[in-house]
């Protein structure tokens, strides 16, 4: 005997936004009328359940893009900057970007979730071989938002993918990247960081499958979580039998600000190839009270001390951006996140 699912109005309101939907959209429609929203029971979901975050949300919402027009007609050199923003009530939207053989592209992105939104932004990605695309997805959410944001980007051989997320949660904030590496030559630095106050959720989920030999994948996320916070990650890397010669190193850290700070962490290694260096580590901590003991004694207030040192740790991943001036606008980003949590 099948049970009947009974849909929540948020799940009644997401269905109804996409009515006549199609492509991604219509895929999203149909996974969410069959089975509803993820819960925990959900294995990829186990730590975010996305069905009670959006419990309260109601009524067809709206996700509006400024920036559209730079995806078309992409050529080298180009910049282009999405802000996505999201209504109160369910909402989705989805772009495409072809980035052309040889070319080096910067991509930002900026979501926005307002308090009782229910947002779905969805990017499908292609570098074409020898293209580089630096991407950079950076959130501002109301904390009462609920925004899951994804992509799915596949590699030609000799391409290059640089990314970076910074993320300062929401009642639920979500961003999930699926890769596909071909090896050949091809390579991906994926970084990011997350400051988490209470009450605000973060959950950073990517997929790496490596498909062919001589792939290159390194990635460093970096997180600190006050107390009432919850920072999630997901990382798992598939390396076929065909990817020999493959180099993925993942790497997980996270700062615990408070005795009721959260941390959730799930790194994984598939591995069917015999001829590969692959690892992943994974390590949750606290401030170091003797620097911040010597800070201190220099005249520096507690507070201050404290924001300096989160900082500085967080700043690792973000030094990646080659954009000095994007590097910069991520740290401020993260200064004044900071500036208030401490």
């Amino acid at each position: 005997m099948t049970a009947i699912l009974t849909h929540t109005q948020a799940e009644k309101a997401l269905i109804g936004a996409l009515d006549g939907a199609t492509g991604w959209r219509a895929h999203l429609r149909e996974a969410t009328q069959r089975d509803g929203l993820p819960t925990r029971r959900n294995e990829f979901w186990k730590w975010s359940d996305l069905r009670r975050a959006a419990n309260d949300v109601s009524g067809v919402g709206r996700l509006d893009v400024t920036g559209l027009d730079g995806l078309t007609n992409v050529k080298d050199g180009d910049r282009i900057e999405l802000a996505v923003a999201a209504s109160a009530g369910a909402s989705a939207a989805d772009a495409a970007l072809v980035v052309p053989a040889g070319a080096s592209v910067t991509l930002v992105e900026t979501l926005k979730g307002a308090a009782g939104s229910l947002g779905n932004w969805h990017m499908t990605i292609r570098l074409e071989a020898g293209a580089r695309l630096d991407r950079v997805v950076i959130t501002d959410h109301d904390a009462d938002a609920v925004f899951v944001g994804s992509a799915e980007i596949e590699l030609a051989e000799t391409a290059t993918l640089n990314q970076t997320m910074v993320d300062t949660g929401a009642r639920l904030s979500r961003n999930e990247t699926h890769v596909t590496h071909p090896g050949q030559g091809a390579s991906i630095t994926m970084g990011g960081a997350y400051v988490l106050a209470a009450g605000r959720h973060a959950d950073t989920t990517n997929l790496v499958h490596h498909t062919g030999p001589g792939g290159v994948t390194q990635q460093l996320v970096k997180g600190a979580v006050a107390s009432g916070g919850h920072g999630v990650f997901q990382g798992k890397f598939i390396v076929d039998r065909a990817a020999q010669q493959t180099d993925a190193r993942m790497t997980h850290r996270a700062l615990m600000l408070g005795e009721r700070a959260e941390i959730d962490a799930k790194p994984e290694l598939e591995i069917y190839a015999d001829d590969v260096q692959c690892a992943h580590g994974n390590a949750l901590g606290t401030l170091d009270e003797t620097a911040l003991f010597y800070m201190r004694q220099r005249g520096l207030p507690k507070a201050r001390a404290r924001a300096l040192l989160i900082e500085s740790y967080l700043a690792e991943p973000l030094d990646r951006v080659q954009d000095e001036a994007l590097r910069e606008r991520l740290k401020a980003s993260l200064r004044a996140r900071l500036g208030a949590l401490i």
